[in-house]
């Protein structure tokens, strides 16, 4: 599948976005620090980081190699939530330009979608030279990051703004005095970088012995040391429903409420435990719009095993993927919560009622659009339970077998066993 069509598969869904532009080589905590006090401050769906090809003023060094620093960027940002990767400009021949990006990111993402462009305050005064800045004001927010030592960034600011025009919002801090330059001179002269890079991106540097530093086994296991451990707190269903609405882009949203909605409903109807159906449906979908490197990224992260059918069809590991995050990001102990979640896009042999509801909601939601079977599955959702998802899963398998998609095991059990239990009824 090509870069372009990879992005389009959770940009076009994207409708405010922060681009973090930047060679990253490496990347540093000052840029995390960054992405982490936009998120928190104006709350974008995503913080996207764009590591740049050849960039328009760093001619005089050679960077390193653009897979080393994508993938420095990925491990260093795959576990936050809100932040996201792009290949865009590394595969664009030639000096990267800013007016050049925004174009294509607006081609991507929705009509009326809300793009800002991150950049440091020693930045604005030399916005005036920028290629075609009238152009790129009129169709880009600017995010100003503070600099230590920039006291007249407003002034700055207000030049452009009266002279150029423009939209610009001046960030809160973080006033972080790091350097890529820094850590380089660091690495190469055998010095610590430790607290500056997370330990992931140390171990990877060292790996692969980039920046002239000594050269050592480094398995990819190894925890990142950006995050801050997150003390365990009881999961708390509203505050989880208010990240996803900002994770989530509106349609992806509109259909998690109605899964929880229709849940509900099913679990009263089946006697189940209705807050756990309520859990299992708010968090089933909550990494399916990472990107696909996103995903492979934290596979591997996070050690989710991958079979064939998984490899080939990268995006279906959200199933797995919302489950890890339920356990990680949301606190989420519950077994069978987590099961349910695993398991509602495949399904699998010996589904329990949880699981069936779970799997059943997610094809029936008010929300979801009309599909063939939909009408007489809402209608058997109530009566027979197994005749409903047996039709369900036979149109997902019908619509992956039409995309070329291989079919998952654990689909063909769940039909077959499926198939048993309702002709034995």
């Amino acid at each position: 599948m090509k870069t372009r069509q990879i992005e389009r598969d959770y940009l076009d869904r994207c409708q405010s976005l922060a681009v973090l532009g930047g060679t990253f080589d490496p990347i540093h905590m000052g840029h995390l620090a960054i992405a982490k006090a936009v998120s928190s401050q104006l709350k974008p769906q995503r913080v996207l980081f764009l590591p740049c090809g050849q960039p328009a003023h760093k001619h005089d060094r050679q960077i390193t190699h653009p897979m080393h620093r994508y993938q420095m960027t990925a491990l260093a940002t795959c576990c936050e939530p809100s932040f996201d990767i792009s290949r865009l400009e590394l595969e664009r021949p030639g000096t990267s330009y800013t007016i050049d990006t925004i174009k294509a990111l607006t081609a991507i993402c929705p009509k009326g979608a809300e793009i800002s462009f991150i950049i440091g305050a020693d930045s604005v005064k030399e916005m005036k030279l920028w290629r075609s800045i009238k152009e790129l004001l009129g169709i880009c927010r600017f995010i100003v990051v503070p600099r230590p030592g920039q006291e007249d960034v407003g002034s700055h600011i207000d030049f452009m703004t009266k002279n150029y025009g423009g939209r610009f919002n001046l960030l809160d801090g973080p006033l972080i005095d790091a350097s890529s330059s820094d850590i380089r001179e660091r690495l190469a002269n055998g010095r610590s970088v430790q607290e500056l890079v997370p330990g992931i991106v140390e171990n990877y540097i060292h790996a692969h012995g980039l920046y002239n530093a000594i050269k050592r086994d480094s398995p990819l296991e190894n925890q990142n040391k950006l995050s801050n451990i997150n003390i365990q707190q009881p999961p708390n269903f509203d505050k989880a429903q208010e990240e996803l609405r900002i994770r989530l882009s509106p349609k992806r949203f509109t259909h998690t409420l109605g899964v929880v909605k229709e849940v509900e409903k099913l679990a009263h109807h089946y006697s189940q435990d209705i807050q756990k159906a309520r859990w299992a449906a708010l968090l089933h979908d909550c990494t399916k719009e990472y990107s696909a490197d996103k995903k492979r990224t934290l596979c591997k992260l996070w050690n989710v095993q991958l079979d064939e059918v998984f490899e080939a069809n990268i995006d279906i590991t959200h199933s797995l993927l919302s489950a890890e995050s339920a356990k990680r990001d949301f606190h989420i102990k519950d077994q069978e919560i987590l099961q349910a979640i695993r398991y509602h896009t495949t399904g699998h042999k010996g589904m329990n009622m949880l699981d069936k509801i779970v799997m059943l909601a997610d094809y029936t939601e008010p929300y979801r659009e009309d599909w063939g079977s939909l009408k007489e599955m809402r209608h058997l959702a109530y009566t027979n339970i197994d005749k409903a998802l047996i039709l369900g899963t036979k149109h997902t398998v019908k619509e992956e077998t039409e995309a070329g998609n291989p079919i998952h095991p654990w689909s063909i059990d769940a039909l077959k066993e499926l198939k048993e239990e309702h002709s034995g009824k």
